[in-house]
């Protein structure tokens, strides 16, 4: 993201938090990142597409560090998804979300609650598919179940503390707490689903665009990105030797996926300062492509 947009949204994003976004006019945006009228509307082209890009940049940071905690572990590993859920709770506050989201609820306007509605429902279909790697793929029948059992013990718990005003319990407890609280429902398996996979899961609302498609468009944004980077390094850099090896990976009829997810780590760092252009939302694209390759290679198994 460009320093200009990061100006804009940062600006944006303080008012929201401040003013509440309903009663945030663009033009307190203008005066608070001290810009013009055109320079906002170069990046953005309305309040609520300004707000997206905020959440959207939120939900992009989380996923990064996600798969940063996850990179050479089990996926069955426990402690790895209480870090995981932790990670975006810790973000949502970093980013005071909570705020943000009560903030929105008073806006009638359909495409941003649709927005949000999707990422709700983002959230609890990466919880549930977690889930089922954690406890195996006899569960996922309820691994909706259990993802709204969960994110509900959590939220719940952490409203009611707040309200007691007990500050010696630590989120993370509160979320070992909750997976320890499914478990015996996980073992239990009953026969009755309430809320089917394929509700949210299968939803085509929500449905991911297929691999080609994704390849194809992670594969354009690497290569606008690499010509940026060529323009602003003055000589050689492994910033350049990581994307064109992405680009080339991605190309291959059949990417090595241990040699991507081992770049995508080092690629990340070496871009800790984001200052080009999207490098986060290419990243995060790259990083769903080869977690969609890795289930295809594991069906085929």
């Amino acid at each position: 993201m460009n320093r200009k947009k990061k100006q804009i949204i940062d600006a944006a994003h303080r008012l929201f938090i401040e003013k509440g976004f309903v009663t945030t006019s663009i033009q307190d945006i203008l005066d608070e990142a001290e810009i013009a009228k055109g320079t906002f509307y170069n990046y953005f082209t309305s309040k609520n597409e300004c707000l997206m890009a905020i959440l959207e940049f939120v939900y992009e940071e989380t996923n990064q560090k996600r798969n940063e905690i996850a990179h050479g572990r089990e996926k069955n590993d426990e402690e790895v998804l209480a870090a995981q859920i932790a990670i975006r709770m810790d973000t949502n506050r970093k980013h005071s979300i909570m705020a943000l989201f009560s903030s929105i609820s008073l806006s009638d306007d359909d495409d941003l609650q649709a927005f949000i509605g999707k990422q709700h429902s983002r959230e609890l279909q990466w919880v549930a598919k977690r889930l089922t790697e954690v406890n195996g793929p006899e569960t996922e029948r309820y691994a909706l179940d259990h993802a709204v059992i969960l994110l509900g013990t959590i939220h719940h718990s952490l409203h009611i503390l707040k309200i007691i005003g007990n500050k010696d319990i630590a989120p993370k407890r509160v979320i070992q707490f909750a997976l320890d609280s499914i478990k015996p429902m996980i073992k239990a398996q009953p026969q009755e689903v309430l809320f089917q996979t394929d509700m949210i899961l299968n939803n085509p609302e929500y449905a991911e665009e297929n691999i080609t498609d994704l390849k194809v468009q992670a594969i354009s944004q690497l290569q606008t990105l690499l010509s940026k980077v060529n323009k602003v390094e003055k000589e050689k850099t492994d910033k350049l030797d990581y994307l064109q090896f992405l680009i080339d990976e991605l190309e291959a009829d059949e990417p090595r996926l241990f040699l991507l997810e081992s770049v995508l780590m080092s690629i990340s760092k070496a871009f800790h300062e984001p200052e080009v252009g999207n490098e986060r939302q290419v990243f995060h694209l790259v990083w769903s492509i080869m977690e969609r390759l890795k289930e295809v290679e594991k069906e085929s198994k």
